[in-house]
């Protein structure tokens, strides 16, 4: 799998390291850590073309990218990484990160959930929703963790690894992209996996799509909700003997709310989700959805694209150890 890892030097780009840290596979992960040095925060004096000092500004925000990718590099070598490169780019990051992890073929973007603001700006909230909208590949958000006060000045990165993963599915070929990319990523032994389907109430159902209630939709309700158990159970069979504890849960009502409160309430470390779902009655996982997990979410969030997962497509359950996963409801 290509990684690309965006980094700025702030607390949440340490996050998003650690994060890469903890899921690349050595051996075979490739790692690109790529800085955007943002050519809008180097200011002109009003009424010049060109000053002598710009240089100087260029060769600083050079030398501070130079020291910052190869600190992150650095960083990753040292848990193990072999196959780890570094780039420089200038100009918007967020068009750059986007185009980068094209031209790279990325598989994965990884970024902070923000950034510092201010000449240094890198990773804000705004490049993070840029990437995540509009990247050809699948993109985490590394959230921190708050201190002991719970204030933002004393925010924490993340230390171990990902022990609590919520994965969020429909039966559409992007949450079969999501079951892949996890399959995909390392986790270590013990590490428990929830498999999560929300069911629409007919109420909801029927308010957005026939603008009135028919009360034979109860059946239909009944109907999809055993299919729902049936998917997720399914599904979580994919993960017998990985070593991952594996549970399944079926909830009903609104699915934006829905997996933000099991998130909460299961104190998952990362919930994964596809980035679409289907259209209709049956409609899940849409845009929508995705996007709202992932602004509002206390932990990190991977949002899946199935045009990832391509070179996934054949990829089997990775065996972290001989130990059967324990497949319970």
């Amino acid at each position: 799998m290509k990684i690309l890892l965006g980094v700025d030097g702030s607390i949440f780009s340490k996050a998003a390291n650690q994060a890469v840290m903890e899921q690349a596979r050595p051996q075979s992960d490739e790692v690109r850590v790529v800085h955007v040095v943002d050519i809008l925060t180097i200011r002109i004096p009003d009424g010049l073309a060109y000053y002598p000092g710009i240089e100087h500004s260029r060769d600083s925000q050079r030398r501070i990218a130079e020291t910052l990718v190869a600190d992150a590099a650095k960083s990753l070598r040292s848990s193990g990484l072999l196959q780890v490169t570094t780039d420089i780019e200038w100009g918007n990051p967020k068009s750059k990160i986007i185009d980068n992890a094209a031209e790279w073929r990325a598989d994965l973007i990884v970024l902070g959930s923000h950034g510092r603001t201010g000449l240094d700006r890198f990773l804000m909230g705004s490049v993070a929703d840029a990437v995540m909208r509009h990247a050809h590949c699948s993109v985490e958000l590394v959230r921190i963790l708050p201190g002991a006060n719970g204030t933002k000045d004393s925010y924490r990165v993340p230390e171990g690894k990902f022990t609590r993963i919520l994965l969020a599915i429909d039966d559409s070929r992007f949450s079969e992209a999501a079951i892949r990319m996890v399959c995909e990523q390392l986790h270590s032994l013990g590490t428990k996996l929830r498999v999560l389907h929300v069911v629409e109430p007919p109420a909801l159902l029927v308010a957005r799509e026939m603008g009135g209630y028919d009360p034979t939709l109860e059946h239909v309700w009944e109907a999809q909700t055993r299919e729902a158990e049936d998917l997720v159970t399914k599904v979580a069979k994919k993960f017998c003997g990985t070593g991952l504890e594996v549970t399944t849960c079926v909830a009903q009502g609104d699915p934006k709310t829905k997996i933000l409160d099991e998130a909460q309430e299961w104190k998952a470390d990362l919930i994964v989700i596809g980035s679409h779902g289907r259209a209709g009655v049956a409609r899940f996982l849409m845009g929508s959805v995705s996007e709202a997990v992932a602004h509002h979410a206390h932990c990190s969030v991977e949002v899946v694209r199935s045009t990832s997962s391509i070179r996934l497509q054949e990829a089997a359950p990775r065996q972290p150890s001989s130990k059967k996963a324990d497949c319970t409801a």
